[in-house]
């Protein structure tokens, strides 16, 4: 359990990285058993397993079918000419004498700043994950890593920003987002330890975005299948007037988009990682207003467009629990408009969290 925040905004996080599963592009490229059985909560007690054993068996999958090579650029005194010959050292060293010559070269090799990643990511998995078994295919996959030349280092973010992935480097896409996964499970404190790691703890704007992300593909991933599509688009003002005055309005980007195909049923999710409700000035417990002005224009604003699903929407303003308060569940209407406030508790436990994130189409 961490605690995210500061003041009267503190936010109780169990599993932060649970939401890094579905803010991520990995489930999508997981395989249905797999991408099931994280959906269905059956290893909610071991998801740094879970996406461990993902990890292992792509690198396993790319050991097989080796791993992408790489030319780098490599100079050194060579009995033979390789590549160009460096005139300058070989004179000044006076390599010839010994029979050498100074050559600058590429050479074909899998110690890629990509490989490092994944078998440090492998290392790292080694000593945190619960099961020995799978603890000893890590440390056997980065060993085979290592007999192919691929160096244990941690590359640093620069280096990774310049390793771009092709379409011919589509096999590797996988085993890169389950390392980056698990790099990422090592949580950020306020404490001093033996890592130096982002201090993602105190970044709000990236816990915010990673909270929308995480509402957006869980609702994905888990409303497909009963027939629901679920879109994050930008709405137009009905509004009319010159250019310039209209591009001084601002725009309607909206979280999450819920229509159910069959009922044409839309519901307009507005996700906020912070408090929701407060004291006003006469100190009664109130909805912020900023919040609920913008879901009211996210849905007033659509109407008599001659959409019968934007006529009826409904509108969820879904924030997560601070600490000491309590849940928060309630529902007006307004202007035809069904509106919930819900509170979603993030110290719960996955199967919990995604029980609250469900009450939304309820």
């Amino acid at each position: 359990m961490i605690t995210v925040g500061q003041g009267k905004t503190r936010i109780p996080v169990r599993s932060l990285w649970l939401l890094l599963i579905y803010a991520s592009d990995m489930l999508k490229d997981l395989r249905s058993d797999e991408r099931e059985a994280l959906l269905a909560g059956a290893r909610d007690a071991d998801l740094a397993d879970a996406i461990t054993e993902v990890l292992v068996g792509e690198v396993e999958r790319r050991l097989r079918h080796n791993l992408t090579l790489s030319y780098r650029a490599r100079a050194d005194d060579l009995t033979r000419v390789r590549g160009r010959i460096d005139h300058l050292r070989t004179s000044s060293a006076r390599l010839m004498e010994r029979g050498q010559v100074a050559c600058r070269f590429e050479e074909l090799t899998a110690d890629t700043v990509r490989n490092q990643y994944v078998c440090r990511a492998l290392r790292w998995a080694s000593r945190t994950v619960v099961s020995k078994p799978l603890a000893s295919r890590c440390r056997t996959a980065a060993f085979r890593m290592e007999r192919l030349g691929v160096t244990d280092r941690a590359p640093t973010r620069s280096e990774m920003s310049r390793d771009r992935l092709s379409h011919h480097d589509a096999a590797d896409r996988r085993m890169l987002d389950a390392a980056k996964l698990v790099h990422d499970m090592a949580l950020p404190v306020h404490s001093a330890g033996n890592r130096l790691l982002p201090m993602i703890a105190d970044d709000n704007d990236r816990l915010r975005k990673l909270f929308e992300n995480a509402v957006h593909g869980f609702f994905s991933y888990s409303l497909y299948s009963v027939g629901w599509r679920v879109s994050s688009p930008t709405l137009k003002w009905k509004a009319a007037g010159d250019s310039g005055s209209l591009d001084l309005l601002q725009r309607m980007e909206t979280d999450s988009v819920l229509e159910h195909r069959a009922t044409g049923r839309r519901i307009v999710v507005e996700s906020k990682f912070t408090n929701a409700v407060g004291l006003n000035r006469s100190g009664t417990i109130k909805i912020n207003r900023d919040y609920m002005f913008q879901l009211y224009a996210y849905l007033m604003s659509q109407t008599g467009s001659g959409d019968p699903a934007a006529d009826s929407a409904e509108g969820v303003l879904l924030f997560a629990l601070t600490e000491g308060q309590s849940p928060v569940e309630s529902e007006v209407e307004i202007q035809s408009h069904r509106v919930r406030v819900l509170s979603i508790d993030l110290s719960g436990t996955p199967t919990e969290i995604r029980e609250q994130w469900l009450r939304c189409v309820d």
